[in-house]
């Protein structure tokens, strides 16, 4: 089953949007929040970080697809929901599933790899983020929004 999401370019005109583009925006919200969060949720997780490192994996050793990356996340926000923390890595009211820049917004900060939505600018402090699932953990790139 298709989702329905606003067309803002056209107004009142609506869209359908594909059942794959709603499960990449799900992963991709996903992976944003372990990226962000990542010892956090090896210190909820504690000594039962398998899930965890499997996604970490995943991401790791392209190309990964959905199918398998969705299974592997639902496995960790399963381990995390169990391990106390009951929004788990799909987040709940309180996390945004709009990518990073798309509210109004002066700077934003994207994925080297493209697999997650990102971060804005509101959710980073002096230190710019880094991603955790490239080997050297590379800084997230800062655009400026027109």
């Amino acid at each position: 089953m298709a989702a329905w999401w606003i067309n803002k370019e056209q107004g009142e005109g609506f869209c359908m949007t594909s059942q794959a583009e709603v499960v990449g925006l799900r992963i991709a919200k996903a992976l944003s929040y372990v990226c962000g969060h990542r010892d956090e949720l090896a210190t909820l997780l504690d000594e039962d970080t398998a899930a965890l490192r499997a996604v970490e994996a995943a991401v790791g050793r392209p190309p990964a697809d959905d199918v398998s990356l969705a299974a592997l996340l639902d496995a960790l926000h399963a381990a995390v929901r169990r391990a106390g923390d009951p929004s788990g890595v799909y987040g709940g009211s309180g996390r945004s599933a709009i990518p990073a820049g798309v509210a109004d917004q002066d700077v934003v900060y994207r994925c080297p790899l493209q697999l997650c939505i990102g971060r804005s600018g509101h959710e980073v402090g002096d230190d710019v983020p880094r991603c955790r699932f490239t080997p050297a953990e590379k800084a997230l790139i800062r655009e400026r929004l027109p």
